[in-house]
């Protein structure tokens, strides 16, 4: 028996999973980020470090084709040939068995033939995506967290950490209100040299970990957090709306880990237009891709 290897690279945690021949899933599971932004030296060792813990994992099947989708990258981009002379190197697989594409192929193909739909995911970052018959790639968003990933993870806990402190610098006592308490108990602190610490020392991960406080203060009803949430889920809401306008009403799928944060995320989304809610595994859809790149010699 044969197995091939997808894999799922993403900003919060690689996933894996592993099928068989007859296209039953045998194995999968988590590391490290894996992340295709190699031009950072340290980024790049990090990288590496979980992407062997991943193959390393994945060894003993001894996979003879994977398909990886990696965030921060394209297919066919120095990084992705990079990346795939990695993979081929530790499994000892010809250059034909191992191919690798940005993550959002991954995700849009789970849920949607090409042409069928776009995609919303949500994770530390966020992004409309849709993929023509053609094969061209329509996309709204994604521009990064300095300059976009509205509604996702690190833009909860970023909105959320500037109301807090702006409420600290007016004088307030923060420690009445549920959203800063949850945020002080995440942060290990509530002075500033603290948070600045947190914020600068751990980065976009970082301040994408504090979205689960929201969702935690809006369960105790804290008015300010509600209302980051909701705002969260119109803001991906208008990111599906972007891309209806140039390719008409396809049907919309919302998905990505920052849903868990709280259902609020959805309610705020349905506000403005119709949505399903899924979450199919990308790791399987790539390991999907790499049964047909074994049996076909095309990944997609």
């Amino acid at each position: 028996m044969r197995y091939v290897l997808g894999i799922d690279g993403g900003a919060s945690s690689g996933k894996w999973a592993v099928l068989d021949e007859a296209g039953r899933l045998v194995a999968q599971g988590r590391t490290a980020p894996i992340v295709g932004h190699l031009l950072d030296e340290k980024v790049k060792a990090q990288t590496l470090a979980s992407l062997d813990a991943l193959l390393w994992q994945s060894r003993p099947y001894a996979p003879v084709a994977v398909v990886a989708g990696i965030t921060g990258l394209d297919a066919g981009s120095l990084e992705a040939r990079q990346l795939g002379a990695y993979i081929q190197q530790a499994l000892g697989l010809p250059e034909k068995r191992v191919c690798v594409l940005n993550d959002m192929d991954l995700v849009y193909r789970a849920h949607f033939a090409p042409g069928e739909g776009i995609v919303v995911y949500a994770g530390t970052g966020s992004v409309a995506y849709s993929i023509a018959q053609d094969g061209t790639v329509y996309r709204a968003g994604g521009h990064g967290f300095l300059i976009g990933d509205e509604g996702a993870g690190f833009w909860i806990g970023k909105t959320a950490l500037r109301q807090v402190l702006r409420w600290h610098d007016t004088g307030l006592d923060t420690a009445s209100y549920p959203l800063a308490r949850h945020l002080y108990r995440a942060l290990g602190g509530r002075d500033w040299p603290h948070i600045r610490g947190y914020v600068y020392g751990g980065g976009r991960q970082a301040v994408a970990a504090l979205a689960p406080a929201v969702g935690r203060a809006a369960l105790e009803g804290d008015q300010a957090a509600t209302q980051i949430l909701l705002q969260a889920g119109r803001a991906l809401a208008d990111l599906a709306l972007t891309l209806q306008q140039r390719l008409g009403p396809l049907p919309v799928v919302l998905c990505g880990g920052a849903l868990q944060v709280s259902p609020l995320i959805e309610q705020g989304a349905r506000e403005l237009l119709e949505l399903t809610v899924q979450h199919a595994s990308s790791a399987e859809a790539a390991a999907r891709l790499a049964l047909e790149l074994l049996r076909t010699g095309v990944s997609h």
